[in-house]
């Protein structure tokens, strides 16, 4: 992730503005504008006088703006131009803080299941308030959420999928550049995505083999209970609404259960629909071994352009990164271990706890840093051979990381 993410959203005077720029906020919420997409590049003059219409001010993301670095330089000139920084939080620091609020957001996803089940009232607030602090520790350092989002250890898969997905969509809202408003926003819509899963009968949410065509039609139902069951409240924003009957369109036209074209579905459905894929290939389900994550960001890059935006699926690639803390990688010399981190520079040599020796043997930790063209034992370089999803080889991060041998580094 660029830590310059902040300093590169500038403040720009309404009058300023100019073609070329890449809006990303206003002073005022999108929906009391006119307009249909929330972070766009002014191609028209049109566009710049409907902006100054109905703001003074808006935000303008510099690493997407094109041709306007001399008019965006007179802003950063001056210091009243800028964002306000969030200074990131060391990680070792924003964990201890993350751990209670991950939890706390956890049995809020549980209780949600339950209240739906029980025919109750959904308690809004109260998602509210666990994902505003979910989005206060992503703020100060996503790293922390993103890495107990890797923790998979309960049989809760719905509630568990349901917060992971919440945490990943906030972290690539930030990540694309959305406000801090809109961050709460689609965490609420991460949260609640999948609430019509609980009308499909577990046999047919769990079943090991292929569904069939009936069942098939049962299982893609949750998408209309989902919008039914969240209008039903009042609480529950439009946009939350949304996600929850569109984030399996697809941009091709052919997805459930509407066959929306692209320009149809709601951008957050288009980042949920990421996450949501990402989280359900690289996560273990009855019926299928999760991916590494690796080939998960391989399968999602694969669909751009079918299933997925292209731009929202590079940015997730960058945000996550080819090689995430947290996965088991097994080495060229048999060695297993866990990735804990990668140097700035160089994301394709990351730093290794080693946990197995080539027999696959518990051995003594040590930390293999490939940046260093570490070699193993007969003299070769280490390489990384292949990459597996936690839990292979009966390694789990969460026990290390309990040990305090984990320490993520450079994310």
């Amino acid at each position: 992730m660029a830590d310059n993410a902040d300093t590169d959203r500038i403040k720009v005077e309404a009058a300023k503005l100019t073609i070329g720029m890449y809006v990303v906020e206003l002073d005022r919420p999108w929906t009391d504008t006119t307009f249909l997409f929330q972070g766009f590049r002014i191609r028209q003059q049109q566009e710049i006088r409907l902006l100054q219409e109905v703001c003074s001010y808006a935000w303008v993301d510099a690493r997407r703006s094109i041709g306007v670095g001399d008019q965006l330089a007179e802003n950063i000139a001056h210091p009243n131009s800028l964002q306000p920084v969030i200074a990131k939080v060391d990680f070792n620091l924003e964990i201890n803080q993350a751990a209670p609020v991950w939890h706390s957001a956890r049995e809020e996803s549980l209780r949600i299941l339950q209240a739906v089940k029980l025919g109750q009232e959904l308690d809004v607030s109260a998602v509210k308030a666990v994902i505003k602090e979910c989005v206060d520790s992503i703020l100060r350092n996503p790293a922390a959420m993103l890495w107990l989002a890797r923790i998979k250890n309960s049989d809760e898969y719905t509630a568990e999928h349901s917060l992971r997905v919440s945490i990943l969509s906030i972290a690539l809202a930030k990540e694309l550049g959305l406000p801090t408003y809109q961050l709460e926003q689609i965490g609420v819509c991460g949260m609640l995505h999948d609430v019509g899963k609980i009308k499909v009968p577990n046999e047919i949410l769990n079943k090991p083999g292929a569904l069939t065509v009936d069942e098939l039609r049962i299982m893609q139902s949750h998408a209309d209970e989902g919008r039914k069951l969240l209008m039903s409240n009042q609480q529950i924003t439009p946009a939350t609404v949304d996600v929850a009957y569109s984030h399996h369109e697809r941009l091709d036209g052919k997805g459930y259960p509407r066959g929306l074209v692209a320009s149809k579905i709601p951008y957050f459905a288009k980042i949920i629909a990421v996450a949501d894929s990402y989280d359900a290939i690289n996560s273990d389900r009855v019926y299928s071994k999760g991916k590494s994550s690796l080939e998960a960001l391989r399968i999602l890059l694969d669909a751009t352009e079918s299933h997925f935006d292209e731009a929202i699926v590079g940015c997730f690639i960058r945000m996550v990164g080819i090689y995430p803390p947290g996965e088991i990688v097994e080495l060229s010399n048999g060695d297993v271990g866990i990735i804990i981190g990668c140097p700035p520079g160089n994301k394709l040599k990351p730093r290794i706890l080693r946990v197995l020796d080539a027999q696959k043997q518990p051995c003594k930790e040590s930390v293999i840093d490939l940046a260093s063209a570490a070699r193993d034992p007969s003299g070769k370089p280490y390489r990384i051979q292949e990459v597996h999803s936690s839990g292979a080889f009966g390694v789990h991060i969460d026990t290390y990381r309990s040990k305090g041998l984990i320490i993520p580094t450079h994310l």
